[in-house]
């Protein structure tokens, strides 16, 4: 991953992390006298989904979004089938996905471009024919941040973004063959941060010519370029103070420029406001839509039918997605959620009735969202919630600089009074020492009974500074207000290979204490530490957790025909249920929500003969996760080959057909 200095780096991180949060907390320690190690930082772990959000909708109406997820560096894709949302991992190469942009065709094909972080390359995918087809567009350098993405008339796409090492514009293009690629501008600093909002937005005109607009840092000022048919036509669109950041371009249908964009003032304190800029008769028109508050980012502007502008935004003084439209009058506001810190990276686009409809990520729970305007209230669906994204619960996290070791015949603990119904995982503050083997970590409701839960790590998952390690095991169901013990042994510590657990003094933690297993267990006391508390922190869930999932279908058959199976799981609070499936032949399929207690049909064909272990979880809406089910599957024969005219016919009937006649779907599975 590069390593980058960003200039001005008061300024930039103050402009981001001010408007969602930091990422981590950061706490010093003091030295202890069994290491050497001092003011060591460790951090809280961040898991979530939902960044760089892009909305299209399609023929039928139905929202296709890409975006970013930020847990595991991976690009991804939703859509609505009619009746599911479905999930795909297009790419999942080394941190990939950011500044994701989509468009489709008329096919209903989705094209996405992004900028892979990994190895600074622009990125490309296209899904046609049931597969992903990826292509690195341009690896020049580091390039393609800020993507924005558009088709032509043949299909074709056009991507606009920008070039990090030579703080440049720069466009492609497929033309049929191979892709086009040029330097619109390098005039200036038009790419000189990351996540600050040096934004570019592309559209095609009725010629197939490309329109972009995008912020010139170094002058700051909102410019424009559109392609005449022989070269680049430049204009300076507004240079009243700061503008530009988060430029969204649309033409109107006389292709005529029209730009939402902010304006960053510097009174006493930092403040951006929306504005609007249109240009008819080759005059600019600009106006200020919003300036109450503090700031409004993350801006996407689209046209209806009536070529009036609706534009969706986020406002930082109230943590909330905004939405307006200007109705021939004057312009209309509305807030579409409001909750915690929403509305970050967020997507507009309007259905055949000119309503919205809004992609984007929530950083409260840290998830993607959709929501659309249904009569005069907005219809708001969590998509996807990571499913660590769970609740901090109790905790421990004062550190007198000193620990104490975890060893092979001497297992320690630290009692805990859960207040979520559902236990999710623990953080211990822990350190490793040379050359120990491994390390245990369980639950019980009593020291000398059986573990409820418990997950093993290698040595070499466990660091040897100072810091926070997450232990994450299967969801489990505990009493609120009932005492519970984390309970950690290890293996091969001797001599100085060993884990040590930092503890703190003065009964830190008033609701448990720490033990440790000698002849038996005793509360952890030592000379001059009274009321030792071991550092940690549970994390849970106000829940209850689906049953596993049953999975019912063939349990053998041949390679390349294509089998349903049905999944159904049940949540005691009536929660929706969605579901993840791993087919083990390195596919998998996310899907859902849907009604607790419904079944839900799905489908595969594997491409190999071999045995196969079909595994399934379910979730809730909260991220409460079930256990595993698993169904072994084999597939021992090769595809039959249907060599009478009458059984080819009745074949391609039930592929296409695969729902009718189910009798004969299954004879036809057992030849």
């Amino acid at each position: 991953m590069k390593k980058r200095i960003l200039y001005s780096m008061f300024f930039s991180m103050l402009m981001f992390f001010s408007s969602v949060g930091a990422l981590a907390v950061s706490k010093s320690i003091e030295n202890n006298t069994m290491i050497k190690d001092s003011s060591i930082p460790f951090n809280d772990i961040i898991d979530d989904v939902g960044w760089y959000t892009s909305l299209a909708l399609d023929g039928n109406g139905y929202p296709h979004i890409s975006y970013y997820d930020y847990s595991n560096g991976d690009l991804k894709y939703a859509f609505w089938t009619g009746s599911s949302w479905n999930f795909e991992i297009v790419d999942s190469s080394e941190n990939v996905g950011r500044y994701t942009a989509i468009a489709l065709d008329d096919a209903n094909n989705p094209h996405i471009s992004y900028y892979d972080y990994g190895n600074g390359n622009l990125k490309y995918a296209t899904k046609t024919g049931g597969s992903w087809d990826i292509t690195s567009v341009d690896s020049l350098g580091d390039v393609g941040l800020y993507t924005s993405i558009a088709l032509d008339s043949e299909g074709y796409p056009h991507i606009s973004y920008c070039d990090y090492t030579k703080k440049a514009l720069k466009y492609a293009f497929w033309n049929g063959q191979t892709w086009d690629k040029s330097v619109v501008d390098n005039s200036g600093d038009i790419c000189v941060f990351e996540y600050f909002g040096d934004t570019t937005s592309i559209a095609i005109d009725s010629q197939d010519y490309p329109h972009i607009s995008y912020c010139d840092y170094g002058n700051y000022n909102l410019k424009y370029v559109f392609w005449t048919g022989s070269s680049w036509s430049s204009e300076v669109v507004d240079e009243e103070g700061e503008v530009g950041h988060y430029s969204s371009l649309v033409l109107d249908e006389n292709d005529n420029p029209q730009i939402g964009y902010d304006y960053l003032t510097k009174g006493s304190a930092l403040k951006f406001d929306l504005k609007y800029a249109t240009k008819t008769g080759g005059n600019w028109n600009i106006e200020t839509v919003d300036s109450e508050g503090d700031i409004r980012k993350w801006i996407s502007l689209k046209l209806d039918s009536n070529s009036f502008p609706h534009i969706s935004y986020y406002d930082y003084t109230e943590g909330s997605l905004k939405y307006c439209f200007y109705n021939d009058e004057s312009w209309v506001f509305d807030t579409v959620e409001s909750e915690g810190s929403t509305g970050c990276f967020n997507s507009l686009s309007l259905d055949s009735d000119n309503k919205p409809c809004i992609s984007y990520y929530d950083w409260g729970s840290k998830a993607l969202k959709y929501a659309a305007l249904n009569a005069d209230n907005w219809d708001i669906q969590t998509l996807e919630i990571d499913t660590n994204t769970d609740f901090l619960d109790q905790e421990q996290n004062y550190c007198c600089g000193y620990a104490n070791g975890v060893f092979e015949d001497d297992p320690v603990a630290q009692s805990f009074i859960p207040s979520y119904s559902v236990l999710t995982r623990v953080e211990l503050m822990i350190v490793k020492r040379y050359n120990p083997k491994g390390f245990t970590v369980s639950i019980r409701d009593d020291l000398e009974e059986e573990d409820l839960i418990s997950v093993y790590l290698n040595a070499d998952e466990i660091a040897e500074d100072m810091s926070w390690k997450n232990f994450d095991f299967p969801d489990i169901e505990v009493t609120p207000d009932q005492t519970y013990y984390i309970v950690c042994t290890s293996e091969g510590t001797e001599e100085y290979n060993m884990f040590w657990w930092y503890y703190g003094i003065y009964d830190s933690y008033p609701n448990g204490c720490g033990w440790i297993q000698t002849s038996r267990w005793k509360v952890l006391t030592a000379s001059g530490f009274p009321e030792m508390d071991l550092g940690f922190k549970t994390f849970g869930l106000d829940t209850s957790i689906p049953s596993p999932p049953s999975i019912s279908g063939p349990d053998s058959g041949n390679i390349g025909v294509t089998y349903d199976y049905e999944i159904a799981s049940e949540d005691n609070d009536g929660d929706e249920i969605s579901y993840y499936v791993d087919w083990g032949d390195g596919d998998y399929l996310t899907f859902g929500p849907f009604p607790s207690g419904s079944s839900s049909t799905v489908s595969h064909a594997w491409s190999r003969q071999g045995t196969y272990n079909i595994k399934a979880k379910a979730f809730d809406v909260h991220g409460a996760e079930s256990d595993w089910t698993e169904l072994s599957v084999s597939m021992p024969k090769s595809k039959p080959y249907i060599n009478t005219p009458f059984l080819q016919i009745l074949e391609n009937l039930l592929q296409n057909h695969p729902h009718l006649f189910p009798l004969l779907q299954k004879i036809l599975q057992r030849l």
